[in-house]
């Protein structure tokens, strides 16, 4: 534990990640904040990953490991949240690393932006990352997100909720995530949890800043999501749907910004799952939750998710709403 109250709780929940752990962990014990305290959440890993985790423990009291049994990413992640002691909270993925400024930079515009809820940065995309040649690109958010270094809501710009949850490129204040009971879904496995979190956090927040400077290194796996259950792709966005209903989100632009993401669902439900009864019936059940109106007329949500909407309705539905589209 560390010697004096932490500034930021890094939690890093620990999975069968043994070729990647090391770096990891050397990326956060080298931050430029010095003020942090790293819960590794070792998960009933099979591997060699509580002996690498326990090896940093011993040489940095910043570092404390919790080795409990399996329950997925999600329970991961609640129970380092619960074991935290920091005015912020950041998540790192055990298979990527940080840059040496990350949390420094984060808990420098809190402080200039007064401590808000959530202060969000960019990340790097590393493809190739285990060829020897990797290979380094700008995430989607670089010279997207608006506003950059200023206060905002998701009501006033939901450009965060169009793109990769990325949520390990952020830190959230402790206190807020406690008294608007924002916590990970414990689901099995890992299972996309980091997509509600994204929703439930963003949504609740009442202050926000995003920084365009890349401070994370993340490991891009090209054409992993064809391997995904195609229930775990429904069930997120139905996560997601559920979080809005319950928090009584009504505000345009963050709705926008959700059906983009079913259409996105339905998208790649109807290209990657042809035949599956469950991707068929996951599709029906998106479809009758979005407003076909708001998509049709969105300047936001691009053209391949429209009409990957579109082709999923009856005709003259479909006519109808490219009709009104032009009017």
């Amino acid at each position: 534990m560390a010697a004096v109250e932490p500034k930021v709780s890094i939690i890093v929940p620990i999975y069968n990640v043994e070729p990647y752990l090391k770096q990891c962990l050397e990326s956060i014990a080298g931050q430029a904040l010095e003020e942090i305290e790293v819960i590794c959440v070792v998960d009933g890993s099979p591997d060699n990953c509580l002996a690498i985790a326990n090896s940093f423990a011993e040489e940095d009291s910043r570092f404390q490991v919790i080795n409990k049994e399996n329950t997925g990413y999600g329970d991961s992640v609640n129970t380092g949240i619960r074991a935290a002691n920091g005015q912020y909270l950041g998540i790192v993925e055990p298979d990527d690393w940080v840059a040496t400024q990350m949390y420094s930079e984060l808990w420098t515009a809190a402080e200039k932006h007064g401590f808000p809820d959530v202060v969000k940065g960019d990340y790097w995309r590393v493809t190739l990352s285990d060829s020897g040649e990797e290979v380094y690109g700008h995430s989607f958010h670089h010279d997207y997100v608006q506003p950059v270094d200023s206060l905002f809501t998701v009501e006033e710009s939901a450009d965060l909720l169009f793109l990769h949850p990325s949520i390990w490129s952020a830190i959230y204040k402790r206190s807020f995530l406690e008294e608007k009971q924002v916590a990970f879904l414990p689901i099995p496995g890992a299972g996309w949890a980091d997509n509600p979190f994204l929703m439930d956090s963003l949504v609740a927040a009442e202050s926000i800043v995003y920084i365009d400077e890349p401070v994370y290194y993340y490991r891009e796996y090209i054409g992993s999501s064809t391997t995904v259950d195609p229930q775990m792709i429904v069930d997120r966005w139905l996560d997601m749907d559920d979080i809005i209903r319950r928090r009584g989100i009504s505000s345009r632009k963050v709705l926008e910004a959700h059906y983009s993401r079913g259409c996105w669902t339905v998208k790649t439900l109807a290209e990657n799952y042809s035949g599956s009864t469950v991707a068929s019936d996951g599709i029906l059940t998106i479809m009758g939750k979005l407003d076909g109106r708001a998509i049709i007329q969105s300047k936001k949500i691009n053209a391949e998710n429209k009409k990957a909407y579109l082709m999923q309705l009856p005709l003259k539905e479909r006519l109808k709403l490219q009709f009104a589209a032009r009017v």
